[in-house]
């Protein structure tokens, strides 16, 4: 929970806005939470912000319904953040200037250096004030989280029930390492000229960067690397699968076009055993244990509080968290 990578995410995931900025409305409330204003300028600072990152919105005007439910999923998360922050402070925490600089520190300390992550910042359309209050929601948010959900022991017997459950997330798939030539669909001439090189003796690797039309392995003699086969369009995964280990294709047809397909290796299909994925059962099921603990407490939290939605249109919509 405490990583650089938890920190960043929450910061795009929280209160991405909360932060005062310039706006031409009075400061009115548009909700309270227990008696605490989310302003209009906090919620339309964020809003706008998480409009603009919503590309099938950008273009809708005011009062359009996808865009007022938006909104309210806006005012939703603005609501759950400062219900987290209200029920940190309850269990002991507070935080000021100091500790966020810290925690800035330990983010920038992921970035190659200050310009690199000033220059994140900029493109993220974020100020830094809005960062600081962001960092500091993550750090109430933090805290919360290990009072209310602490770790809790997963037994032996849990960890080999989950695993017999849920055998398919443990099935590797048969990977293959392929060569390839690909040619237009429109010269299947020159694909068989090509082919019957090859059979003749003719070494495939020069062949493909002769021949094939495919950039992106050309130039290394048509390697395609180690992949499943369900990465490959159809025509040629069958045509691939068929194959076996150094054995070359005759044409095969797919949308690309026309194929000379050679397998170099294979990895049968398989299933991991229980012994070699245990440590990740185990972490899995100790964070969804966590995870159910924390999404208990804070919907506990938000039925027990008084939460006054002031703006009448949002309030028409509902709740767009809880689709009440």
């Amino acid at each position: 929970m405490k990583t650089v990578t938890r920190v960043m995410a929450v910061v795009v995931v929280l209160a991405l806005a909360l932060t005062a900025v310039g706006c031409s409305k009075k400061n009115s409330a548009v909700a309270k939470v227990n008696g605490e204003a989310i302003t209009s300028e906090v919620f339309e600072a964020y809003a706008t912000y998480a409009v603009k990152q919503n590309p099938g919105l950008t273009t809708a005007t005011a009062g359009d319904p996808e865009l007022v439910k938006y909104r309210r999923l806006v005012l939703d998360s603005l609501i759950n953040s400062e219900l987290i922050r209200q029920a940190a402070k309850e269990e002991g925490a507070s935080f000021g200037a100091t500790d966020v600089d810290a925690k800035l520190e330990e983010i920038k300390a992921s970035y190659p250096d200050e310009a690199t992550f000033n220059s994140m910042i900029e493109s993220s359309g974020m100020s830094m004030d809005l960062v600081r209050r962001t960092v500091e929601d993550n750090l109430y948010y933090e805290y919360l989280y290990d009072a209310v959900a602490p770790a809790s022991d997963v037994t032996t017997e849990q960890v080999t029930a989950y695993y017999e459950e849920n055998k398919a997330q443990f099935d590797q798939e048969a990977t293959a390492d392929l060569q390839h030539i690909l040619f237009d669909a429109a010269d299947k001439a020159t694909a068989d000229s090509v082919l019957k090189e090859i059979k003749a003796g003719a070494d495939f690797a020069e062949m493909a960067k002769k021949y094939s039309k495919d950039t992106g392995s050309a130039a290394n003699g048509g390697d395609l690397g180690s992949a499943p086969y369900s990465k490959y369009v159809t025509g040629f995964k069958e045509a691939a699968e068929a194959l076996k280990v150094g054995e070359v294709s005759g044409l095969v047809e797919s949308e690309l076009g026309w194929h000379i397909i050679k397998k170099t290796a294979e990895t049968p299909a398989s299933t991991s055993k229980l012994e070699d994925v245990a440590s990740l059962i185990r972490d899995t099921l100790a964070q969804n244990g966590r995870d159910a603990k924390f999404d208990e407490y804070l919907t506990a939290k938000k039925e027990a509080a008084k939460i006054e939605i002031l703006d009448k249109e949002l309030a028409a919509v509902g709740d767009q968290t809880t689709g009440q």
